[in-house]
């Protein structure tokens, strides 16, 4: 059998290109099926919106402002037409406009084109061994693909949403009890919101281009080292230096087991919830959309709520700044006492007995406990008995319980950390005018990173402690089963020079413990 021979730097680079736009090529896809799903035709072009979706999966931001048409500033009697008369409205810059942004990071799409991304660069180091210089040249041309096709989607993921007048008067502060005559508030009614005859808002958006090719290079970059790291099949021999090569096997288990747990667990719910909302389709393909974009984000939530992390839902409304005196103008025609009661602040804590009680609480710890135990559990069977000492100088009988804890403790707190960062959410929606902002809505949805990093080292300690204590007693009091009795009279399991299970010697394997 011929030995393939090593590529070129040119064609290593086309084939990391090649799987960069692969996986936005999946983005889009799965961002598109989700806007279907959701119903979004019918607000704007879905294409535009998958786009911007794509962007905002990598850590792009979206910011929009309304579109002053004939149809959206002419209905009659309505505060925006006399405003925009009096004020040059449709092209001057004194008419009433509305603006929002948002700030929030699909993790359903972002999951599917990493998946996809790593999967098309490691197809040829699942075949063969690759060179430290193959391996650069693929990991550059996925870098500068990602780059340049990022900052192409950032460009051209603009266009226009039409807001019903009801969804508007409500982000505004308006609401149903305040009465028909109320026009749904001061600032709905500037734009004819709240009544039957009222015109819905055209709003324009965009995304921002920088932080989106920033986070491409970011999500490249995270995504290509965490696959090599936890990949079973790839064939990697680089030389990382004396350091980096002890370091490696002993983290990169633990590492591969919380990941690829991770992935089962948000990847399998998204695949069966779409296809039974494709199937179904009305209201339970609607949900299927929104899990499709939000399943990852969910979990997040969920894992790191069992561990304490606090996690707080709220929403703030927006008042006029340096004191414009026609904020008071607008709340006098808006409705009086009765809008102001309900433009309050609302504060929900998840973990709290208004959002959920104690069993929610409880079903994330017993979820969050069997998962860790689990990844503990898996971690230190594929971690290679020489490389489970403590970080610390210790050589008692608990120091390879101690080794397996501190490592598994660190790996949980900077996956959970990295997982709150992530899945933290906010967004504004406001009208401004003279330059200031005369009001709107705030919302957001944020959980503490360094109590989850904290509370993350604790919860994964004692699971990476139980973990090594339970493989332990798996070793030497319950090794009953006939492959392991065999395993114990082979000559070969008692050869000296026999290699200890997972240490493969020369591949990337060696050090997670694969076959």
């Amino acid at each position: 059998m011929s030995v393939p021979r090593p590529d070129g730097p040119g064609a290593s680079a086309l084939e990391g290109a090649a799987a960069a736009l692969c996986g936005l090529v999946a983005m889009a896809a799965v961002a598109w099926l989700a806007l279907w799903l959701l119903g979004a035709g019918s607000v704007g072009s879905p294409v535009a919106m998958a786009m911007a979706l794509a962007a905002m999966a990598v850590g792009g931001s979206m910011s929009a402002g309304s579109v002053n048409t004939a149809n959206s500033t002419g209905s009659s009697g309505s505060m925006g037409s006399i405003l925009s008369g009096l004020f040059g409205g449709g092209g001057g810059g004194m008419s009433p406009s509305m603006g929002g942004a948002a700030s929030v990071m699909p993790l359903g799409v972002t999951l599917v084109g990493s998946l996809v991304l790593w999967l098309a660069f490691s197809r040829r180091l699942r075949q063969r061994q690759v060179t430290a210089r193959e391996l650069g040249a693929r990991a550059a041309g996925a870098g500068a693909a990602a780059l340049l096709a990022f900052l192409l989607v950032a460009t051209l993921a603009h266009g226009t949403i039409t807001m019903p007048a009801s969804a508007m008067s409500k982000g505004l502060g308006g609401g149903q009890s305040a009465g028909a005559g109320a026009g749904g508030g001061a600032l709905g009614g500037m734009f004819g919101g709240g009544s039957a005859s009222s015109q819905d808002t055209t709003m324009s958006y965009d995304v921002h281009v920088g932080s989106t090719v920033f986070g491409a290079l970011v999500w490249v970059t995270v995504v290509l080292a965490l696959g090599c790291l936890v990949s079973r099949r790839v064939r990697v021999r680089v030389p990382l230096g004396g350091a980096v090569d002890r370091v490696r096997p002993g983290w990169a288990p633990s590492l591969s087991a919380v990941v690829r747990t991770l992935l089962v667990l948000a990847v399998v719910p998204m695949v069966l919830v779409t296809f039974v909302g494709v199937v179904v389709g009305g209201r339970v393909g609607t949900a299927a959309g929104g899990a499709l974009l939000l399943a990852p984000n969910a979990l997040a939530v969920l894992l790191t709520l069992g561990v304490g992390t606090p996690w707080t839902a709220a929403t703030h409304p927006v008042q006029s700044q340096g004191g414009n005196p026609l904020a008071s103008i607008m709340g006098a025609l808006g409705g009086g006492q009765q809008t102001t009661a309900q433009q309050q602040p609302r504060t929900e804590h998840l973990r709290s007995l208004s959002a959920g009680g104690w069993p929610l609480w409880l079903a994330a710890l017993a979820v969050t406990a069997v998962i860790l135990l689990t990844c503990a559990f898996v971690a230190v069977r594929n971690t290679a008995p020489a490389h489970t000492r403590p970080l610390h100088r210790y050589d008692g009988p608990l120091a390879r319980h101690l080794g397996a804890a501190e490592r598994f403790g660190l790996v949980t707190a900077v996956v959970l950390g990295s997982a709150v960062w992530l899945a933290g959410a906010s967004g504004n929606l406001g009208v401004s005018m003279f330059g200031s902002e005369m009001g709107g809505t705030r919302a957001e949805l944020t959980g503490s990173v360094l109590w989850t990093v904290l509370f993350g080292l604790l919860a994964g300690g004692v699971a990476g402690f139980l973990g090594s204590l339970a493989h332990t007693a798996d070793l030497y009091g319950g090794m009953t089963s006939p492959r392991r009795i065999l395993a114990r009279k082979s000559p070969s399991a008692a050869s000296p020079h026999s290699p200890a299970p997972g240490t493969d010697p020369g591949t990337l394997e060696a050090p997670l413990g694969n076959r």
